[in-house]
């Protein structure tokens, strides 16, 4: 016997309620077909505000008077809501008996726990309390609104207690603390949550937080887990022709829960970004030797940030390395963790325990402040892939990209853990990797983003700083400029210093000598002095000298030789005194065309011999005081700016 379309029904479960005991067994009643809430209530406007979910257990049948069987048998929504804000969705518990309760832990097990994030627990947060406060560094970047997190207590052993809790409101405060007599500045988030929290979480006092103290609680991301199946239709963007392979939806997606969007704030945020990049304070590793006692209850605080991949020591006869972020022996075992840019190394459970002496070998790595560079790629229809690559430009320091793209309206970040692979909170944001020689970057993503939704990189660079340990520190000088040419030697400049005079005078070679060092050059009149001791502000100097006319010479007809380099005496015969020379030559170039005036001065070398060199403090060539013979290869570079144009074809069509 055919079976026809009236024979096709749905039986209702024993009850058709949202209570927990929703559900069921198989009543053997008929859901009458054609009658309006036969099977769901009517929406209340409340509800239509605030949003609901309801849930009704059917039993789809096939009655006739024979055992035909209905071949490829569909169970499927016919007709979807006509107010948008309504969904629906068919999905099955695969049970003839169970109940609502068992359905609804079904829906929300879409969840599950990810990885540690940004912020532990401010004290003890006590069971009602609808508020978490959680302490971070002025860094570490806070959850958002509308973001699901767990709440682990005591994780691992037997009594762990955990708690899903949904934000619905973020408060960000700077807190200071005293530490060893030094103003410390922290973070402090608060976080309002929908539901009271139902077991006492202990966390730690600012003070333990910022010493590395483990936190009984701690706080986890959350990630989808896709574990069950939802079914439902939507309707056809554009017409589907017959014998077409490929059909245009309005939409892949379909809501579940309800969702609610919460405006927040946000100040004094810099558009282009700004956190910290790890750069090298060194030019070379050290070796810090440092008595400690390996557990897990206590850390071990380097006193310095340290270069990624830079870390090596031996513990209790084991090589270690970081890796990632990761300590590891040679073995691969992971025996603790290092933060890089605190220099904060806390062991795991597979460390040996003990007391020992650990002579660390690391880069110590230092962390400026500086605005993040950014790129944006835009995801479109054609280029919608889970695979992205580039070349980031300028390239990024070790630790510092982060890479954000979004999946089904929510962000997903994966960050550079300083070995240059990019990992998420879970495996399951996806991965990748970057080059920081060629800056070239890898990423798949764990979900397929959304269309017209940017893929966004924010990167530091270590251009901005550079390496100063092996540079000297320059003493204090303070130049003068006596207004005059021709300086006989002599000059005496005098001040006071808490009260007592001080003197320097210069000597035949132009050095200054006494209370101060320094130079002045006789024939320009300026010059500086490096006192022995720095004075106190407001201080006067009083500088005494003799000057006359000074004495010119014009020597022409001197000609280069194949290199360029000229010879000549100046003077008269007598020993020419140091430092009081300047010459003046007319240079050109090859042509003609360029021509200007090479102005070099005398450096004294010794009593004897003298440097010639220009404004840059290049030298050009030396002069012996004693005969006046000068040896010379002048050179000049001068700067033009010309504007060009160019001609350009545009064309365009109507």
């Amino acid at each position: 016997m055919a079976i026809e379309t009236n024979n096709l029904v749905l039986y209702k479960s024993e009850r058709l309620t949202d209570t927990s005991d929703g559900g069921g067994k198989y009543n053997g009643q008929v859901i009458v077909d054609g009658q309006s809430n036969n099977l769901f209530d009517d929406i209340a406007e409340m509800d239509r505000t605030m949003g609901d979910v309801s849930m009704r257990k059917i039993f789809p049948a096939v009655t006739t008077n024979d055992t035909d069987k209905l071949m490829g048998a569909t169970v499927f929504i016919s007709e979807n809501p006509v107010d948008p804000n309504v969904s629906a969705l068919i999905f099955s518990t695969k049970s003839w008996t169970d109940e609502r309760q068992a359905a609804q832990n079904r829906v929300e097990n879409y969840l599950a726990k990810g990885g540690q994030i940004a912020g532990t627990p401010l004290d003890t947060h006590w069971q009602g309390m609808k508020s978490v406060q959680v302490a971070m560094f002025p860094t570490e970047v806070e959850s958002a609104v509308g973001d699901t997190i767990v709440l682990i207590s005591d994780e691992g052993k037997p009594l762990e207690r955990e708690q899903y809790i949904r934000i619905t409101k973020v408060e960000t405060r700077t807190a200071i603390m005293i530490v060893d007599g030094k103003q410390v500045e922290y973070k402090i988030a608060t976080y309002t949550i929908n539901d009271p929290l139902s077991v006492d979480f202990v966390g730690l006092s600012a003070k333990q937080w910022y010493n590395g103290d483990k936190s009984v609680s701690i706080i986890r991301d959350t990630i989808v887990a896709d574990t069950g199946n939802y079914y439902g239709s939507v309707g056809l963007k554009t017409e589907a022709k017959v014998g077409e392979y490929t059909v245009n939806a309005k939409d892949i997606f379909s809501q579940i829960i309800p969702s609610a969007q919460t405006e927040t704030p946000i100040i004094d945020v810099n558009a282009a970004g700004e956190s910290v990049v790890l750069v090298a304070g060194n030019d070379a590793a050290i070796t810090v030797s440092i008595p400690t006692t390996v557990s897990t209850s206590q850390n071990l605080y380097l006193g310095s940030g340290v270069m990624p991949s830079s870390l090596s020591f031996l513990l209790f006869g084991q090589a270690v390395t970081d890796q990632g972020g990761l300590l590891k022996t040679s073995s691969g075992t992971q025996v603790g963790t290092v933060n890089y840019q605190k220099g904060l190394i806390q062991w795991t459970g597979a460390a040996t325990t003990g007391a020992t002496t650990l002579n660390i070998t690391f880069k110590p790595a230092a962390a400026p402040n500086q605005y993040y560079q950014s790129y944006a790629v835009p995801v479109t229809q054609n280029n919608q892939s889970t695979n992205w690559t580039g070349v980031l430009v300028p390239t990024p320091a070790p630790g510092s990209l982060s890479i954000s793209y979004m999946s089904q309206g929510k962000f997903y970040e994966l960050k550079d853990d300083g070995s240059g692979q990019l990992k998420g909170s879970s495996a399951s944001f996806g991965s990748g990797r970057i080059n920081y020689e060629t800056g070239s970057w890898l990423l798949t993503t764990g979900a397929l983003p959304d269309v017209d939704t940017p893929i966004l990189l924010l990167w530091g660079t270590p251009i901005v700083t550079f390496i100063r340990s092996n540079l000297g520190v320059e003493k204090a000088a303070f130049k003068f400029d006596l207004s005059q040419l021709g300086i006989a030697p002599g000059v005496t400049v005098t001040w006071l210093l808490e009260g007592e005079p001080k003197t320097a005078i210069s000597n035949a070679q132009g050095k200054f000598t006494g209370d101060a060092t320094g130079d002045i050059n006789y024939a320009l009149g300026t010059g500086k002095i490096i006192p022995n001791k720095l004075p106190q502000k407001n201080t006067q100097f009083t500088v005494t000298y003799s000057y006359g006319t000074a004495l010119t010479q014009t020597k022409s007809a001197v000609a280069p030789d194949v290199s360029q380099k000229l010879s000549f005496i100046i003077g008269t015969g007598a020993a020419i005194q140091p430092n009081s020379v300047e010459l003046r030559i007319p240079v050109s170039d090859l042509l003609g065309l360029n021509s200007g005036v090479a102005s070099l001065t005398d450096v004294p070398i010794n009593g004897t011999t003298g440097n010639l060199i220009n404004n840059a403090g290049d030298i050009q060539g030396t002069i012996t005081y004693a005969t006046g013979a000068v040896e010379v290869t002048p050179n000049l570079i001068q700067k033009q700016f010309k504007q060009i144009y160019m001609s350009a074809a545009v064309y365009g069509s109507a």
